[in-house]
């Protein structure tokens, strides 16, 4: 529980630009009938209804893709600078933008900001909240990130190729002992899934960071840690919906979907 004392003012920053090389339009792209961005778009308006964020911005250059979610109580007149919307530019260039377009148009200012990719969709409310504790109790903490534990793709599993075609640990402070059972392998390995940044917003302005030298990590699991960025993920994103044992884990999405069909 967040309390009133300890409140942050928390941006939720959607970045959705049109477009996409990996999985054509992937940013729009139905699962389950609904269009991926609008499944950030639902648990960042749910957020704010439970006074998690004090606004929500969909940060993109199409005009389109805000008709998408134009029913929903987020910051409609922004439309991200297509100097900014390329395949190269850089996220955090995004955020700051709409953090001085907020400033500026509508005289908000924000102690973080949370960073909300499409293409991780699963998110939901409690998440949200728990990341927004977590930098409550941690003064020192920069940003707080969602991650999820590697089992198959552990460190110690990663190889690298030698002269001749002999495998050999990638890392040699994290030998692949044998016989290597996925349960065994120590330590605990986690890699970001993308479904949250939360970055205060004095590490966004004045260093430039997302991330920052002070993270701390949450960890989110497997069915909230889809995180799309090929043809195989939009599968594997459009299978979790559907399938039996992750039912209770997205439930939180079954009334988007519903509204949607």
């Amino acid at each position: 529980m967040i309390r009133k004392e300890n409140k942050i003012k928390v941006l939720g920053y959607i970045p959705a630009r049109s477009g996409s090389k990996g999985v054509l339009n992937k940013n729009i792209k139905p699962i389950s009938g609904v269009p991926l961005l609008e499944f950030s778009v639902f648990s960042a308006v749910e957020a704010k209804k439970e006074d998690l964020f004090s606004e929500v911005i969909l940060s993109t250059d199409s005009d389109y893709y805000l008709s998408l979610v134009k029913n929903y109580d987020i910051e409609k007149d922004y439309i991200r600078p297509s100097l900014i919307a390329k395949d190269n530019s850089a996220t955090i260039d995004g955020i700051k933008d709409a953090l001085y377009w907020l400033k500026k148009f509508r005289n908000i200012s924000f102690d973080a900001v949370m960073t909300l990719q499409p293409t991780s969709p699963f998110r939901t409310t409690s998440h949200i909240r728990k990341a927004i504790e977590l930098m409550n109790n941690n003064k020192k903490a920069t940003s707080v990130v969602s991650i999820a534990r590697l089992n198959h793709h552990h460190p110690r599993r990663i190889k690298k190729m030698m002269e001749g075609g002999r495998l050999d640990d990638f890392c040699s402070d994290f030998r692949e002992i044998e016989p290597s059972r996925r349960q065994d392998l120590e330590p605990k390995a986690y890699i970001r899934n993308g479904a949250i940044y939360l970055t205060k917003t004095d590490s966004i302005l004045s260093k430039g960071y997302i991330q920052g030298p002070w993270v701390i990590g949450m960890e989110m699991n497997e069915a909230n840690s889809v995180n799309i960025d090929n043809e195989l993920d939009y599968l594997v994103a459009q299978a979790s919906i559907e399938h039996h044992e992750y039912k209770e884990d997205l439930s939180f999405f079954n009334k988007l979907i519903q509204k949607r069909n």
